[in-house]
């Protein structure tokens, strides 16, 4: 069964139930054929509301900051950026709610079976004498949910929320209405109240009707003894933009999606077409697998040692089935979860951490095909670039624009981290570089498109930040420098300890001297950056000055920008420094750092040790274990275990595994085809593959 995920059993956990997404809404089915559940996000669901969070005193310290990094005086240096240079957590992705359908017949356990078929963007779970097809359509606008049985059957159908709500029936509508949260704390923040409501944030409102004969009453759809319908399901929230404050009219939003309701075939009919227009353009196949065993049983297998290349090839498919999913022109970018979460807090707020996760989930959308699934990543960064000038100015003194590691809905820019400035933010925090990164891609995605309208209207965004750059670099050791800054998340030992605060950590440089490039191309005057060197040990050094490694397998490899996902091209003598400082990171890591990884062995040629960690990304993961050993993989879903899960993993590989196929870099043992892979000169790559080389 190509391209499909399929089980015996229903899921337990959310790391087993099987998404579908019309990139505004998404939803989770769990294929429990007695008391269904269907988790339900909507893209703009969100904690806050637009507000100012800069602290508006923080450049009075940058000068003393500096000066303390320069001397080496890096104990002092963080000390003020925590306490002085701080910011306010990013707000929170939240979860809408559920769908569940209780099962009042009785319902057979025979023959069971769930699967999701990609290709189509289908979730199907059937035993006998019944069938539940989900799917999110986005010409209608709707997440449809068909019941078929044979011989009849009953449910009730009702919303339930984590968020305050209320759930109520209107004629021949089930109706949940509710709050997000005015703040929600990420779950690592413990002081006070984590969680508070107020008037000034998100209303959301959730309706579903029926197609068939049901029965509205008491906060619920009664159904009985039908042998078929169908419920349309409609989400919205009072979301306007990132700097309005959100008092649309969630419920008349919703309702506007039911203006003009079609059948089940037509519904389904128009979903297929649009989905697999996307999907189709590529087509993937390697020879040799157990594509007829249970998906979460392959995985089992693969690590038992079991060849299966056609998992890899799902794989593959699968981050192109969870771009279409989740990210379509008009939606909100893709956040730490994509669309699909079910945490009130979740994981790092389920939000966007953009000095790498962010990046990492539009890898794969160019190369892979769907280049019009990339919109949404064009418009957060132009959120960044208005939101980005407060920040440049109180913390920098700067023009232009910068942004940090986080954001969120609203556009955040500052240096995330304890509001009060009384914990340590200093590995992660005081990092402006996220914006020419971010920059750096579009104009990627330029190269992918040649669409010479969008190379004019992101010319303003990078004439905005070199603005940033030209006031905030500053002359250390007779040349420009970044200061403060840091190497994102990483550690390094000084004669004074560990630390992480520096200037000019080499992912400054190799970003920098890629914008700067590319700010040339459009005519602008940039300051001089020289490309990272080897450092003496003959690796790709991580920062300004040869520091020891506090953890030299740490799951950051941000030294290696320069290697991937830089789309310029690099000298032989940093390729050789590359292997060498990839080789010392391992082939270990969290779900997303294995897939930078086969992108980096991919772009350096090494098709065998790419392949290594793509079958490391394919351990199998319980989404309930407890981790006992260091690394990620992948929950029986197919979603990234990070642990726990993240996204961009899913991204990641799949970049990668395109990468490896473009640079002819595949291991000898697949064999198969492909069509359809995107390339910059506006081809398309069409070869079979035989013994992991291209015949064209």
């Amino acid at each position: 069964m190509k391209n499909t995920l399929y089980y015996t059993k229903k899921a337990n956990y959310f790391e087993e139930a099987l998404p579908v997404g019309n990139g505004r809404m998404g939803a989770m089915v769990y294929g429990n054929l007695k008391n269904e559940k269907i988790s339900l996000n909507e893209d703009t669901l969100w904690s806050g509301y637009p507000r100012d969070l800069n602290t508006k005193d923080a450049g009075h310290y940058l000068d003393e900051i500096r000066q303390n990094i320069f001397s080496g005086n890096y104990e002092k240096a963080e000390a003020l950026a925590n306490s002085k240079f701080h910011g306010h957590w990013c707000e929170s992705y939240l979860p809408f709610g559920n769908l569940e359908i209780h099962f009042t017949s009785s319902v057979s356990k025979k023959g069971y079976k769930r699967a999701l078929d990609i290709s189509k963007g289908l979730a199907v779970t059937a035993c006998k004498g019944i069938t539940e097809t989900v799917f999110a359509s986005h010409p209608a606008n709707l997440i449809v949910v068909n019941l078929k049985s044979d011989t009849g059957f009953s449910c009730r159908i009702s919303f339930s929320s984590q968020l305050q709500h209320k759930v109520y029936t209107e004629k021949d509508v089930l109706v949940m209405e509710g709050a997000a949260p005015e703040i929600c704390q990420p779950p690592y923040h413990t002081d006070g109240i984590p969680v508070v409501y107020g008037d000034k944030a998100m209303k959301f409102a959730g309706a579903a009707k029926v197609l068939g004969s049901a029965a509205f009453e008491n906060g619920a759809i009664t159904v009985d003894n039908q042998k078929e319908i169908t419920v349309l399901i409609s989400l919205a929230t009072s979301f306007i933009d990132f700097k309005t404050m959100p008092t649309a009219n969630a419920l008349e939003r919703a309702m506007q999606s039911f203006d003009s309701i079609k059948s089940y075939e037509q519904l389904l009919d128009e979903h297929v077409k649009d989905f697999s227009a996307l999907f189709d353009r590529v087509d993937f196949t390697l020879l040799g697998g157990n594509s007829d065993m249970p998906t979460n049983k392959r995985l089992k297998a693969v690590r038992r040692g079991t060849k299966d290349n056609a998992l890899i090839a799902l794989l593959f498919q699968y981050g192109r089935y969870l771009t279409i999913s989740a990210s379509r022109k008009g939606t909100a970018a893709m956040n730490l979860q994509g669309i699909w979460n079910e945490h009130l807090r979740a994981p790092w707020s389920s939000n966007y951490t953009i000095n790498i996760n962010t990046q990492m989930n539009y890898w794969c959308t160019d190369i892979c095909n769907l280049s019009e699934c990339f919109e949404p990543l064009t418009a957060l960064v132009k959120k960044l670039a208005e939101k980005g000038t407060v920040t440049a100015k109180d913390y920098y003194g700067c023009g232009g624009f910068c942004a940090h590691h986080n954001s969120d809905i609203w556009g955040n820019t500052n240096p995330a981290g304890h509001p009060k400035g009384d914990g340590n933010d200093s590995s992660y925090s005081i990092w402006q570089a996220s914006a020419p990164w971010l920059l750096v891609m579009l104009y990627d995605h330029y190269l992918y498109t040649r669409d010479e309208a969008y190379k004019e209207e992101i010319k303003p965004l990078f004439k905005a930040n070199l603005d940033f750059y030209k006031d905030f670099l500053i002359e250390h050791n007779g040349e420009s420098v970044t200061c403060p800054s840091l190497s994102p998340e990483n550690t390094y030992i000084s004669k004074n300890g560990a630390h992480c605060l520096t200037y000019m950590p080499n992912m400054d440089r190799e970003i920098l001297y890629d914008f700067f490039k590319i700010c040339r191309e459009f005519g602008f005057e940039t300051p001089e950056i020289e490309q990272v060197r080897p450092a003496s040990d003959g690796r790709i050094p991580e920062w300004c000055e040869e520091f020891g490694e506090k953890e030299p397998q740490h799951r950051h490899v941000s030294h290696l920008y320069c290697i991937y996902p830089s789309p310029f091209a690099y000298t032989q003598e940093l390729k050789t420094a590359a292997e060498k400082s990839l080789y010392a990171r391992g082939f270990g890591g969290t779900g997303w750092s294995l897939g930078w990884k086969v992108c980096l062995w991919a772009r350096l040629g090494n098709g065998e040790n790419a392949h290594k960690l793509i079958l490391n990304q394919l351990r199998p993961m319980h989404p309930k274990k407890i981790i006992i050993f260091f690394g990620g993989g992948s929950y029986p879903n197919l979603f990234d275990a990070h642990p726990p899960f993240q996204i961009d993993g899913n991204f990641g590989v799949t970049a990668g595994i395109a990468e490896m196929i473009k640079n002819n870099s595949m291991p000898d043992s697949w064999n198969g085809s492909i069509t359809g892979l995107k390339l910059k000169d506006g081809s398309e790559l069409n070869a079979e593959i035989k013994n992991g080389k291209l015949v064209f």
